[in-house]
């Protein structure tokens, strides 16, 4: 039967109609009534191919007619439009991508990390490329992605990272042909927090936390532990009774694995006002409350909890202990971790050069102007 628009509407199942216009197009009507446009055609190597165009009533005939022409004039010059499609349906999304990625790669980091990871997919890659092949996503569609989250310079960077380590993947473990996109895409630049409590913060901090221990005893003791060891906030939540060994608390995994938190005298004196119990030190998970009244009491509302971390390290410089030893303290297992305090040092050593340059400038003053050195 001639493939026409009266035949097309008249067609029953079973019925085959071919156009007399465009060579191996042809209508197949479905058992259930559809008539569905397809491409007969052999391959320059002889394989037979019948590649659906589309659905009457999503396409018209002359659009079929025009994918058709399109499809022959490729496979004149030797190509393979089935093999083609089939060979980009097989392709990948960034969705299975990051399926594939999660179950190998993410699902071993840590819980903070691992949920670090999952909200970047989920919150912004996802959205934007997750239904896409891979060999879609090009250099400036991630300069784009990149644009779009200019407002959130560290959580782009972090989100860009993420991607490239997943192309990364993609290439190494999954043979994928393409490249990375990501690669050379220019990261937001980054200021680093330097945020210490003064001496007069410390002290004014202090004083409030003590108050607070008749009302909030173990909100209290957590930061004064935090204060007091340099530990993470999730360090401290995790300590359990049971992991004090003396004047350490032994930690099985923390963040940078296992871990020993000292102990100063001072800090076990915080702990012997807590009673003991079979679980963690505190019983509790984040002192967030009674921190943010204690910090905004204190004068100092911009201080966040880690950076009572960075004030253990400030104070541990100030009192001469080096770099290695810091880290030590911090549980640091690189020493470039430890490296972004330097700078105390530096200052450290200025002030210190001050103080003694001052004395010498005023023992220097007193000799001369000494009436046995004038001949007086």
């Amino acid at each position: 039967m001639e493939l026409n628009e009266k035949n097309l509407k008249a067609g029953q199942p079973g019925d085959v109609l071919r156009d007399a216009t465009v060579r191996g197009l042809q209508v197949r009507v479905t058992p259930a009534g559809k008539r569905v446009f397809m491409l007969y055609y052999r391959t320059k190597a002889g394989k037979e191919r019948r590649p659906k165009l589309g659905e009457y009533g999503s396409i018209t005939l002359a659009q079929a007619r025009d994918a058709a022409r399109s499809m022959l004039a490729a496979i004149a010059v030797g190509g393979d439009p089935m093999a083609d499609r089939e060979k980009e349906l097989a392709e990948p999304t960034v969705a299975d991508l990051w399926e594939r990625y999660a179950a190998a790669v993410v699902s071993r980091r840590k819980e903070r990390t691992r949920q670090a990871y999952e909200d970047a997919y989920r919150l912004h890659i996802d959205p934007k490329f997750g239904r896409k092949r891979l060999s879609e996503i090009r250099p400036f569609t991630v300069d784009d992605f990149r644009d779009g989250m200019s407002h959130k310079p560290v959580q782009a960077n972090r989100c860009l990272a993420l991607l490239s380590a997943m192309f990364n993947y993609a290439i190494k473990r999954m043979e994928w042909a393409g490249s990375n996109p990501v690669r050379g895409s220019e990261r937001f630049p980054e200021t680093k927090r330097k945020r210490y409590m003064t001496a007069a913060e410390v002290s004014r901090v202090a004083e409030l936390l003590i108050e607070e221990e008749r009302e909030n005893l173990f909100s209290s003791a957590f930061i004064q532990l935090l204060i007091l060891t340099g530990a993470r906030k999730d360090e401290i939540a995790k300590a359990r009774w049971d992991q004090i060994k003396g004047n350490m608390i032994l930690l099985l995994d923390s963040k940078t694995g296992a871990k020993e938190i000292y102990l100063s005298p001072q800090a076990l004196d915080v702990l012997a006002k807590l009673p003991r119990t079979t679980g963690t030190l505190t019983g509790i998970n984040d002192p967030k409350k009674l921190w943010g009244k204690i910090r905004r009491a204190a004068g100092c509302p911009d201080l966040r909890i880690h950076d009572l971390r960075h004030s253990f390290a400030s104070a541990g410089i100030s009192a001469g202990l080096s770099l290695a030893q810091i880290g030590g303290l911090l549980g640091h297992k690189s020493t470039q971790t430890t490296h972004r305090y330097a700078h105390l040092i530096e200052e450290a050593g200025v002030a210190a050069a001050t103080t003694v340059g001052d004395l010498m400038e005023l023992q220097m003053r007193r000799r001369v102007s000494s009436p046995a050195d004038t001949g007086s």
